[in-house]
């Protein structure tokens, strides 16, 4: 079984969100959900079953593995529970978006987009492949890389314009720090971008703030290694034993390394807080300052005409990508 939103790895285990949010190739499970049918998750391992999660499930689901933090006891999911919480986690999906790999911010842009509807939020997460963090730019110079995001943070103002104002408010701010993790992107020579996106705290929690899995990940690699694959392999055969004993490796760690090496998770958590610092400070430029909102084709001529460095031809494409999905 595999479950794309990374439900392991939202607790520190598994591959990432944004690698396994786009990888779905079997919709027959969800399918049978969409109908109504009563299908039982677990009876379902083994079949390469793929499922989404909604963001209130993963939370939830969150929330209940926090509670295995004990001193003596450890608490684990009944089987009945368990499916009770992963079903009402998963939701329809016409169409799979990327997870942004930083917890405040998804959760940010994924409120500020419940009710919109679809060509709305399809448009969105486009100009996040497309022009925020895209996974490879070819060609492109610096220059170039970096004029395609600001061109894209226009196309997220141009789509706000039909969000109310609380809406719109909320969707610019989730879509300028994602420019600014887009900015701060570091390109190879064959034109592959990699994003220092930590998951970093969780809504509403102190920056400082570092889940148990994203320590040990970052402190102790090998031991995340046997962990994860632990972790993963319980998940797949249902082994509550096995979950309980990959659950205990963690939290062992844990609470030696507090003990033994107190001074390298605070360090780590001042790395935390100076990264997020960084992307806060992180200056957007203004090159697309004077564009005109009016109608599509305003908008299409006054960032082709206050564009200094990409290619004409290129942005125009990128431009009308953008207009095929908002004006279909």
């Amino acid at each position: 079984m595999r479950i794309d939103v990374n439900v392991a790895g939202a607790y520190g285990a598994g591959k990432s969100a944004v690698l396994q949010a786009q990888d779905i190739k079997d919709r027959k499970y969800m399918d049978r959900v969409e109908r109504g049918e009563k299908v039982s998750l677990f009876e379902e391992i083994g079949k390469g079953v793929s499922v989404e999660l909604s963001e209130a499930g993963l939370a939830e689901l969150q929330k209940r593995l926090s509670e295995v933090k004990g001193d003596s006891q450890l608490h684990i999911l009944g089987r009945e529970e368990k499916e009770r919480l992963l079903q009402e986690s998963i939701k329809p999906a016409v169409r799979r978006h990327r997870i942004i790999p930083n917890i405040q911010t998804n959760d940010k842009l994924v409120k500020s987009l419940a009710g919109a509807d679809e060509k709305t939020v399809d448009a969105a997460y486009a100009i996040i492949d497309n022009n925020l963090l895209p996974h490879n730019v070819g060609s492109l110079t610096r220059q170039e890389r970096q004029e395609l995001i600001l061109a894209g943070v226009e196309q997220a103002r141009y789509l706000a314009g039909s969000m109310d104002e609380e809406q719109a408010g909320l969707f610019m701010e989730a879509m300028e720090t994602i420019a600014k993790y887009g900015v701060n992107g570091e390109m190879d020579e064959k034109g592959n971008v990699t994003y220092d996106i930590r998951w970093g705290a969780m809504v509403g929690a102190p920056d400082d703030y570092i889940g148990s899995g994203e320590l040990m990940k970052r402190l102790a690699p090998q031991k995340y290694e046997a962990y994860s694959a632990m972790f993963a392999e319980a998940v797949e055969k249902n082994d509550r034993g096995l979950l309980m004993k990959a659950m205990r490796s963690m939290l062992d760690w844990e609470l030696s390394s507090y003990r033994t090496d107190p001074g390298s998770i605070e360090e780590e958590k001042q790395k935390q807080v100076s990264w997020k610092k960084g992307v806060d400070d992180t200056r957007l430029g203004d090159t697309f300052a004077n564009t005109d909102r009016t109608d599509f084709k305003s908008f299409t001529d006054s960032i082709l005409a206050q564009s200094r460095f990409l290619n004409r031809d290129f942005l125009l494409e990128n431009l009308r990508a953008f207009g095929e999905i908002i004006n279909s």
